[in-house]
């Protein structure tokens, strides 16, 4: 039996190609995909080949959901029928084999009742940012936040920071997007072309400077944009990557003077990542306590043109978020 995939052969190179259904194994699990979000890394892949690239060509697709159709002789946790989740690459295909030997084989998880599929996809993606929030900044109620970008992933710091209790300041040149962010909690929305940030910051905070900034978007004018805006003791997290060879420069003395922390977020943490962070993301989205699904944008066919279509609309901030739907 044939199926229909789209993978990455090289830089711009995406294309559709029929494969086989993967046999399932006594330790595997087949899932008919249901939906599967495109992510801001997946055009960065494409267009620079930056980031975390198995073996050419590959499947980049990995904020996926869908239906267990089969499973093995020796798994007992997932039965067919079941609506689940999980993080593997693989999601830009019909179908996808997850096995129990795969390293990500704990982020495959039951949608809980009343969250949809579209819904699910965002599981992933609002784990990292509960990691980069709580591990990485450690924010807590009543701090000051600047989070610097207010694409879907920064709106999703939004939405969490708010749930914590923090006080939530964002910072974006797209009007647009702002208006989301006023929306989904910011006590302060400010254009760097209409409003001076430093001031602001001074003035909410009585000089203290934010207790933490959240970097999703990394260029020179948003380092210089953080680095201005800290005080004693802040945190500053990069959670963006960027495209292979871009480089920003730092003024140190902000750091070292202020005692201040500059720390990467990937994901839900290297080495020994915090699992429990996929249980949390899939509460907060079945209490509706974060209201992701007003972050879909635009919902495609599954195609490699759609696809690639949607990459150019993420580089060109033209969409927030992208949810290819399977019939």
């Amino acid at each position: 039996m044939k199926m229909k995939a789209i993978l990455l052969y090289g830089k711009e190179d995406l294309r559709e190609v029929s494969v086989d259904v993967p046999k399932v194994g006594p330790n595997d699990v087949l899932i008919k995909i249901k939906a599967c979000g495109i992510c801001p890394t997946d055009a960065r892949k494409y267009y620079t080949l930056s980031g975390i690239i198995p073996k050419l060509p590959f499947n980049p697709g990995h904020e996926w959901a869908g239906e267990v159709i089969e499973v093995g002789e020796n798994i007992k946790e997932f039965k067919p029928g079941m609506r689940v989740v999980g993080t593997e690459f693989g999601g830009y295909a019909e179908y996808l084999l997850m096995s129990k030997s795969a390293p990500r084989w704990w982020t495959l998880r039951e949608i809980p009742e009343g969250v949809t599929y579209e819904e699910a996809t965002f599981t992933e993606p609002l784990a990292d940012v509960l990691h980069s929030l709580i591990d990485q900044a450690k924010v807590k109620l009543g701090d000051w936040v600047l989070i610097i970008g207010a694409g879907q992933m920064g709106l999703q710091h939004v939405m969490v920071a708010k749930t914590i209790g923090a006080k939530v300041i964002i910072s974006d040149l797209i009007e647009e997007r702002l208006k989301y962010a006023k929306r989904f909690g910011a006590d302060i929305v400010l254009n760097p072309r209409r409003d001076n940030v430093t001031e602001v910051v001074k003035e909410v905070t009585i000089n203290r400077g934010v207790d933490v900034v959240i970097l999703t978007v990394t260029n020179q004018s948003a380092m210089d944009q953080a680095l201005e805006c800290i005080g004693e003791k802040s945190r500053i997290v990069l959670f963006a990557g960027v495209e292979k060879g871009l480089r920003v420069s730092i003024d140190t003395n902000k750091i070292h003077y202020n005692e201040a922390m500059m720390i990467g977020s990937e994901w839900v943490g290297k080495g020994l990542p915090n699992k429990r962070l996929y249980e949390i993301a899939l509460e907060l989205i079945a209490s509706k306590k974060v209201p992701i699904k007003e972050l879909i944008t635009h919902r495609i066919k599954f195609s490699s043109e759609e696809i690639k279509r949607s990459f150019e609309m993420i580089r060109s901030a033209k969409t927030l978020k992208s949810i290819i739907v399977f019939d």
